[in-house]
């Protein structure tokens, strides 16, 4: 207590105290309200690409490139880049099912292509979905005109803030109804599919990163992107088999192949026929879209009290011990680059506010050891008292816990005043970058427990690291240096 009462006697004494003070608390303060704004951040864009678009974990193919529910997040090639397959996607769904605190799993595939509206194009991002089950599962799409298409059906979805885009690029008035064109590069030719507009949709949340989302029916989407769908396999009857057991070579069973002319080589097998023509709702070969096996993701729900993390890594084990080509990852992987945005700013953010403590560490450093020298005096007389080397340690560590710990309580107090008052002031962003960049069209803050506490830590640490040079100092009195300074 002695120790404690002494040096509360030197900081109260010393005019620079309150300068230190006042910076180091300045410092906390503001990075309490860079990392509310950070965590208000990651908060919403949490909430709303988990919702929207994400789901809570994806399982996606194992490749040597950044790969997000987008693409290949690779620049400037991204889009270039084929997108593998889930395989065994069976096998890969049902393990994903029966894997405790996933709720359901829904699949995609993804492509980009342009809407051609117009003579205008406006590229996109195309995801491949079962429509109706979709847009159950995100609870944040809502559908106000139309309707999500059916398992078989080739159709299109736009949200309301896409078509608007469109509208206005393209000067028309698209509808639920209208046909859109969607164009898709291959190298030097182009595959085109004319879709019926047959639902618009709100998100929750605005988000540019979800205005360049168009939902379209899978089988297209695989037309679109050349992705072969070999779902069924073919039946041979025994009479079949019986007939390639019995001829000597192969070659004898297409002898006659060149004998369909005309009209009977037209009427040629249902596999051959656009699966995006025609009423049926079936794709190639008859195969009904949900049975297919030709997907790129899975996008699975978790349960609200699951813990993702605990779940991901027992995926990746059982993936591991089959030796499949898959990885589970979180929506924040599956989301891309558009996230990690504020991710990367938010670290680059908080290393200027840390170098701006260092200074307040340097400045606490430098103050604490002019005041030991010009007390070597004192510590060596107190020496020569009987004090040990632990209550000189102990008097300048209580010195510097009363200057940076203070200051952090402080800071701490200002961080949460600063950040209610931003709170309440609703500050709107218009700037399309800014927009994605915090999740919406209003700045938003957190007040978190971690935050109050990392800056209360922080402020412990520089105490410790603080303290030790101008202890060492101190601890070179001795009895008869003391009796010097006192002639």
């Amino acid at each position: 207590m002695y120790a404690l009462r002494l040096a509360l006697k030197n900081v109260i004494s010393r005019k620079s105290s309150l300068v230190i003070i006042l910076f180091i608390s300045f410092a906390i303060a503001l990075l309490f309200v860079s990392n509310a704004v950070f965590d208000g951040t990651d908060h919403g864009l949490e909430r709303t690409f988990i919702n929207s678009f994400t789901g809570n974990i994806v399982l996606r193919p194992k490749v040597d490139f950044p790969l997000s529910l987008f693409g290949d997040e690779t620049p400037v090639t991204g889009a270039l880049s084929e997108i593998p397959t889930l395989v065994p996607y069976a096998k890969i769904k049902e393990l994903a099912l029966k894997t405790e605190g996933v709720k359901d799993v829904v699949p995609q595939v993804t492509g980009f292509a342009a809407l051609n509206v117009n003579d205008c194009r406006i590229p996109m991002s195309f995801f491949g979905v079962p429509g109706g089950q979709y847009t159950g599962l995100m609870s944040s799409i809502k559908i106000i005109e139309g309707r999500a298409f059916a398992d078989g059906e080739a159709g299109i979805m736009l949200s309301k803030d896409a078509l608007k885009k469109i509208n206005e690029e393209a000067g028309t008035e698209l509808g639920v109804g209208s046909e859109l064109q969607v164009l898709a590069g291959n190298g030097v030719s182009f595959t085109i599919r004319s879709l019926p507009l047959t639902g618009i949709y709100t998100y929750d949340s605005q988000n540019p990163t979800l205005f360049r989302i168009a939902l379209v029916s899978p089988q297209t989407l695989r037309d679109l992107m050349g992705m072969q769908d070999f779902s069924e396999a073919v039946k041979i009857d025994d009479s079949q088999i019986n007939l390639i057991e019995e001829n000597d070579s192969i070659d004898d069973l297409f002898g006659d192949a060149g004998d369909f002319e005309g009209d009977e080589a037209a009427g040629g097998p249902e596999l051959l026929q656009n699966p995006s023509d025609g009423d049926s709702g079936a794709s190639a070969g008859g195969i009904l879209e949900g049975e297919s096996s030709v997907w790129s993701y899975i996008i699975c729900m978790t349960d609200a009290s699951a813990n993702e993390n605990k779940i991901i890594r027992q995926l990746n084990k059982a993936f591991g011990e089959n030796e499949w080509a898959v990885q589970a990852v979180n929506w924040r992987d599956a989301a891309g680059g558009s996230v990690y945005i504020s991710f990367y700013l938010r670290i680059i953010f908080n290393i200027g506010i840390v170098l701006i403590l260092l200074t307040g560490f340097i400045v606490v450093n430098n103050t604490l050891t002019v005041s030991s020298i010009s007390r070597i005096g004192e510590t060596g007389t107190i020496r020569a008292l009987g004090a040990k080397r632990g209550f000189v340690i102990g008097e300048f560590l209580c010195e510097t816990s009363l200057l940076t710990v203070t200051s952090g309580i402080i800071g701490c107090i200002l961080g949460c005043l600063f950040t209610f008052l931003l709170q309440r002031a609703q500050i709107g962003i218009s700037n399309t970058y800014l927009m994605q960049l915090f999740g919406g069209k209003t700045l938003t803050l957190a007040v978190t427990a971690s935050n109050a506490v990392q800056n209360l830590v922080l402020s412990v640490v520089l105490a410790v690291v603080g303290c030790v040079y101008p202890v060492r100092v101190a601890l070179r009195a001795t009895p008869v240096e003391a009796m010097r300074r006192q002639v």
